[in-house]
């Protein structure tokens, strides 16, 4: 029996650690949007960036939005740990690279925790914590305004995920 409790601890202690966001609430619920439920737009490959990875962001729109009411989140990888981010608009195609997330983030801690009828946008930008237990971890709170993502405040995400 104390065999069995042992590992069962074991096994939840990292899951604890990469399952912070998750068991933390987010007022998505004061971004509320209504969700388009049209015909998708072919995205609208304007950039270099969007264009070498035309493949990733059509594929992603073809399933409908994800984000804001409208938009999609389309997420690829850029190294170990480290997510780039765009934002497709729908209605018309327009590919955005956010600047806070385009150009590759850290998700030691998680992706990002967004909904299809909220406009916030939440990202713990660390290192793994595995490696550096959460050293200088900082969790973004974004509100997307159609056009980019406005920072509305930062706090330090601590060990217990709080």
């Amino acid at each position: 029996m104390r065999i069995i409790l042992v590992l069962s601890l074991s096994c939840l202690i990292p899951a604890l650690v990469y399952c912070l966001d998750e068991t933390q609430s987010y007022p998505f619920e004061q971004y509320k949007v209504p969700v388009f439920h049209g015909k998708v737009a072919v995205p609208k490959l304007e950039t270099t960036n969007a264009r070498d990875h035309r493949m990733i962001i059509r594929r992603s729109v073809r399933g409908g939005p994800n984000f804001a009411g409208h938009y999609t989140v389309v997420l690829w990888g850029c190294g170990t740990a480290c997510g780039v981010f765009v934002i497709v608009d729908d209605r018309n195609g327009k590919v955005y690279e956010p600047p806070e997330v385009a150009r590759g983030v850290d998700l030691g801690v998680g992706g990002p925790m967004f909904r299809i009828d909220s406009r916030l946008f939440v990202l713990a930008n660390c290192p793994n914590p595995q490696v550096y237990a959460l050293k200088d971890c900082i969790r973004k709170f974004y509100r997307w305004n159609g056009a980019r993502l406005e920072l509305l405040k930062s706090e330090p995400v601590l060990s217990g995920g709080r």
